[in-house]
């Protein structure tokens, strides 16, 4: 998937690139990406890892439908820029972009003081979202590395991150699954093995959204089942496979590929290929 290139970026920043498959029942219908750049600096040599609690970050995600959920010809892409201070996300620039079809939308936020202002929007659609509740609110992108850094703080899956992208405000909550504790065994479909951090994740809507009724207005948004995992000693957990049942059935999110490179370090985590049946 894309890397994200800052105007900032220096020649000592390091990059994490993971790369994910994603699948309907058992057929892959989606390719997704993330990327997180940081700086090199933050790297602590007693520990033998990168302090992603202090330092400048710029972070995208990325979607693309492939398979036979390529008929729906959808792609997104969100990206957020700015400091991780003491475990908090500090943005500064954020947004996202996406195509179905001939639909294009795009969104640009800019943040001041902690407070999320939108920049621009194609097309243009006003926000009914009262701006005295938009106070530390994230965008979408940063919200996931507020998630990543609050578990390597220590916090775990206790969260209540406010996420605002644009139009609506959502509110993501997070909860251990089970007793939080859990292992995973290298397959077919992730390379990945190890303990992991299991959590649920919900996002819960708090303003901006269209007033329902009857049972659609009382459905619970759909949990998702995130497990963590650190996949290289130097950087923290990130995300190895979540899962959610939907509305059009079961889907899993797997970690296929994993890249580290930074201040002259390489490491990578390959995918497993079967052996090859003879002819």
């Amino acid at each position: 998937m894309g890397v994200l290139f800052a105007s900032s970026v220096a020649a000592g920043e390091g990059r994490l690139q993971l790369d994910y498959r994603g699948y309907f029942g058992r057929v892959h219908g989606a390719n997704l990406g993330l990327t997180v750049k940081f700086d090199t600096a933050a790297y602590d040599s007693d520990a033998a890892a990168y302090d992603l609690r202090a330092t400048a970050y710029a972070v995208q995600v990325s979607l693309k439908t492939t398979g036979l959920a390529k008929i729906a010809r959808w792609k997104a892409t969100a990206y957020s820029r700015g400091t991780l201070l003491s475990g908090e996300v500090v943005p500064v620039r954020a947004g996202y972009r996406s195509k179905q079809w001939t639909r294009k939308r795009l969104v640009e936020l800019g943040f001041d003081e902690g407070t999320p202002k939108l920049v621009r929007m194609k097309p243009r659609k006003k926000s009914k979202v009262p701006p005295s509740q938009l106070k530390g609110a994230l965008d979408p992108a940063g919200a996931l590395l507020a998630v990543l850094s609050r578990v390597d703080a220590g916090r775990v899956c206790e969260l209540r991150i406010p996420v605002f992208d644009g139009r609506r405000l959502y509110e993501l909550v997070g909860e251990m699954d089970g007793d939080g504790a859990g292992r995973l065994r290298a397959g077919r479909y992730s390379p990945f093995a190890g303990p992991t951090v299991d959590c649920r994740v919900r996002l819960e809507r708090k303003a901006g959204f269209k007033r329902k009724t009857g049972d659609a207005g009382k459905r619970d948004d759909t949990p998702i089942h995130l497990r963590m995992g650190r996949v290289f000693d130097e950087v923290p957990p990130v995300p190895v496979r979540f899962t959610a049942d939907t509305r059009y059935g079961s889907a899993a999110v797997y970690l296929h590929r994993g890249r580290l490179a930074a201040d002259g370090l390489k490491r990578e985590l390959r995918p497993r290929h079967g052996r090859k049946r003879r002819r």
